[in-house]
């Protein structure tokens, strides 16, 4: 009777800590909480450098896709450190058309690298959106 009784909690237990470790281990979700969510299609929202080699700098892109019916102005686009640089498309980007920004990060310090690219458009100048750009730098050559 008493092994009755403590069947059902045990059966509770492992299945709260089998979704509790299901749910800590998800890759997280990324995603748009300003008002250029469905409007502007960022491709992608954070680069994957992988390794990169010691003072080699690194450079990607990324595409700013209209996707609303109006013009796209990126307003500003800065980086946290003067280690990453940024450079931006301008001029206004049509509905249906890309527009690029482009991020070159140094790799002048050895190991991992998590930067935010901070974006204000016309779409939510008020807000900034925080794209991600992150790696590895392989350690120094001697």
């Amino acid at each position: 009777m008493r092994f009755t009784a403590l069947l059902p909690a045990l059966l509770l237990t492992l299945w709260a800590t089998t979704t509790l470790v299901a749910q800590s281990i998800s890759p997280m979700e990324i995603g748009d909480p300003t008002l250029n969510a469905g409007k502007v299609k960022w491709i992608p929202m954070q680069i994957e450098t992988g390794e990169v080699p010691f003072g080699i700098p690194v450079e990607r892109t990324i595409e700013a896709k209209n996707i609303s019916q109006e013009d796209l102005v990126l307003i500003e686009v800065s980086s946290g450190c003067h280690c990453a640089v940024t450079e931006w498309t301008k001029e206004p980007i049509p509905p249906g058309q890309s527009g690029f920004i482009r991020v070159v990060y140094d790799a002048q310090r050895e190991g991992e690298f998590y930067k935010v690219i901070a974006i204000r458009t016309n779409f939510d100048p008020d807000t900034q959106l925080g794209l991600g750009m992150v790696g590895r730098v392989l350690p120094r050559k001697e």
